[in-house]
């Protein structure tokens, strides 16, 4: 039977309410440098029109995160990663950036965990075209954290929080949506 409570709605609008979606995401690190895609188009803000952001992707259900994390990573850079650490935690709602790809829908909403890893011994990064169903991806960018401040980053909150840090521990960080 429905549910009639008030504000509540019935169980059926519910069911079919959009949610953000649960995504994972990868800061890979190897000597010094971090694995980014390099996206070309009009959105970008260096001169190059190129732009970087981390492989990952959506988790599916009955998935864990570190399950999701390793397939998505393995599909798009066939990279096999270890040393898993949740680092920081990301809401994305693209209709209020206005940066954003052209073929990205205003109502795309994500919660992206970010991990820090590094690829598993003797495994090799490859670059698979048509990552994520975004055209945009060009190549793979293995970047030294010395070059993450001149380059556009996203999401940019990326660009201080890697260029820094190591392998070190540190704490769990929750970003605001910009």
């Amino acid at each position: 039977m429905p549910s009639t409570e008030p504000g509540q709605g019935t169980r059926s609008s519910r069911r079919h309410k959009r949610r953000p979606a649960i995504t994972v995401r990868a800061a890979i690190e190897h000597d010094r440098k971090i694995l980014f895609l390099r996206a070309r188009d009009e959105s970008a803000t260096s001169p190059d029109g190129c732009w970087y952001f981390l492989p990952g992707g959506h988790v599916d259900h009955g998935e864990t995160l570190e399950q999701a994390l390793r397939r998505e990573i393995r599909e798009e850079v066939g990279l096999e990663v270890e040393n898993l650490r949740p680092a920081f935690l990301r809401e994305f709602i693209a209709g209020l950036h206005e940066h954003r790809s052209p073929g990205m829908p205003p109502d795309h909403h994500v919660i992206a965990l970010i991990y820090r890893c590094c690829p598993s011994e003797g495994s090799t990064a490859r670059f698979e075209p048509a990552v994520d169903g975004t055209s945009e991806v060009e190549n793979l960018a293995w970047i030294d954290r010395d070059q993450l401040e001149t380059l556009d980053i996203r999401p940019p909150h990326l660009r201080q929080a890697l260029a820094s840090a190591g392998q070190e521990e540190q704490s769990f960080v929750i970003w605001p949506e910009e």
